[in-house]
């Protein structure tokens, strides 16, 4: 319904007006990778979670002229000590630590001066321990033909790959289920897969699934339109682990990322980030390991007040209809809650 209906809104302009009721508000963009390939093999990208550079050029354009881009922590210092902001403030943020990060977007951010915060797992750019949805797609991406057969927690699979579309239905299936089991039980699943498949990522990653390299992640921020966070050190989902496995992963990623770059790591982007991801106990902990925010992918806004330790974003990475980024980010889809629910939970999350 949505993709008929935003184009129907931007036809009319009602974003403009809807505009100035947002003026004040907070705009958070939400990207993971990206990619300057025209097409990809197989199921590869196939959801698109890297985004065609055209696209990206296109949205940082429209972010440009027509909001004010500023770093995150000009937002945060609004928040706790009423420093002021300009009107229309964005922030352009990027998940994870793809290469793609440096090859793909960071030039046009460097060309259009626009800075943006990059939140990593340490784990898969310090050690190359590829992120488990990429582990999935590329397993059933290169598998061969014919049945696939594994347990993933208690639960036996057998899954039919003769074709694009059911290999697309694997995948989408295969990582729904792992996503809902315990944080520990989910290496072993995805290792199941792997097994299953015949294949690994680790051993033939394409361009795609590569992580940063420290190296350029340290010629990013000497730029100073690029600051890094942590996205803990093995993308887990904070709220599934118990308090000290938490702890772990938020002071081991923060202190990889100060010792590798040399700067304090003041920022923090919670895995996966939907309600029930984060929590009183969740934020707690965030707070405790130094951090001065948490980004969530609530979609939406935030208003001035807004808690620091849960930001809202807007995705961005991700295909999108005629007028959408104008009309999203316009507020007009939060008011009144109509399509809030909708739109995130239709958002893809890693």
């Amino acid at each position: 319904m949505e993709r008929v209906i935003l184009p129907i809104l931007y036809g009319a302009q009602l974003h403009r007006l809807a505009g100035w009721f947002t003026t004040a508000d907070i705009t958070i963009a939400m990207y993971h990778g990206f990619t300057a390939a025209t097409s990809h093999a197989g199921i590869e990208n196939h959801e698109q979670k890297h985004l065609p550079l055209p696209a990206f050029e296109r949205q940082l354009a429209f972010l440009k002229a027509h909001h004010s881009v500023v770093p995150l922590a000009d937002v945060v210092r609004a928040l706790t000590m009423g420093a002021s902001l300009p009107r229309r403030a964005a922030v352009i943020t990027i998940d994870d630590g793809y290469q793609s990060v440096y090859r793909v977007a960071y030039p046009v951010l460097k060309r259009l001066g626009l800075p943006a915060s990059v939140y990593l797992a340490t784990g898969f750019v310090d050690e190359r321990k590829f992120l488990w949805t990429d582990r999935v797609e590329y397993a059933v991406n290169h598998a061969g033909a014919g049945e696939l057969s594994l347990t993933v927690g208690a639960s036996p699979i057998r899954l039919t790959l003769n074709g694009r579309e059911s290999r697309i239905s694997a995948d989408r299936m295969l990582r729904s289920r792992i996503k809902a089991l315990p944080q520990a039980s989910l290496e072993h699943a995805v290792e199941a897969v792997e097994r299953a498949a015949g294949c690994a990522v680790a051993n033939a990653a394409s361009d795609l699934h590569e992580p940063m390299r420290w190296s350029e992640a340290a010629e990013m921020q000497a730029s100073e339109l690029i600051t890094f966070g942590s996205h803990t050190h093995s993308h887990v989902i904070l709220s599934r682990c118990d308090a000290a496995h938490a702890a772990r992963e938020l002071a081991q990623s923060k202190a990889i990322i100060e010792k590798r770059l040399g700067v304090p790591c003041e920022e923090f982007c919670y895995p996966n980030g939907r309600r029930g991801d984060f929590n009183a106990a969740t934020g707690a902990l965030v707070r405790d390991a130094g951090f001065r925010s948490a980004l969530t992918t609530v979609y939406g806004r935030n208003r001035r007040g807004a808690d620091p330790f849960e930001l809202r974003r807007y995705n961005l990475g991700k295909p999108m209809v005629w007028g959408e980024v104008p009309v999203r980010l316009s507020g007009l889809m939060d008011l009144g809650g109509t399509f809030k629910a909708s739109a995130r939970e239709s958002t893809p999350h890693y």
